[in-house]
């Protein structure tokens, strides 16, 4: 996903993509958290074509 320098810097920005999917995980809507480009931390979005299901949405057999 290739995001714009303007809307980089209005985004929070995560270390680590668990600390981005913890927080997206917490969120009241879907979020998924993708690598930056531009500042190659991580991000979210709300957008899910071709993105990768993150672990706390992943279907997990018991």
């Amino acid at each position: 996903m290739k995001t714009r320098p303007a809307i980089c810097n209005r985004k929070k920005r995560f270390a680590t993509r668990e600390e981005a999917e913890e927080a997206a995980a917490r969120a009241p809507f879907t979020l998924r958290a993708y690598k930056c480009s531009l500042c190659h931390r991580f991000h979210l979005t709300s957008r899910t074509k071709g993105m990768k299901l993150p672990v706390h949405e992943l279907d997990r057999p018991e």
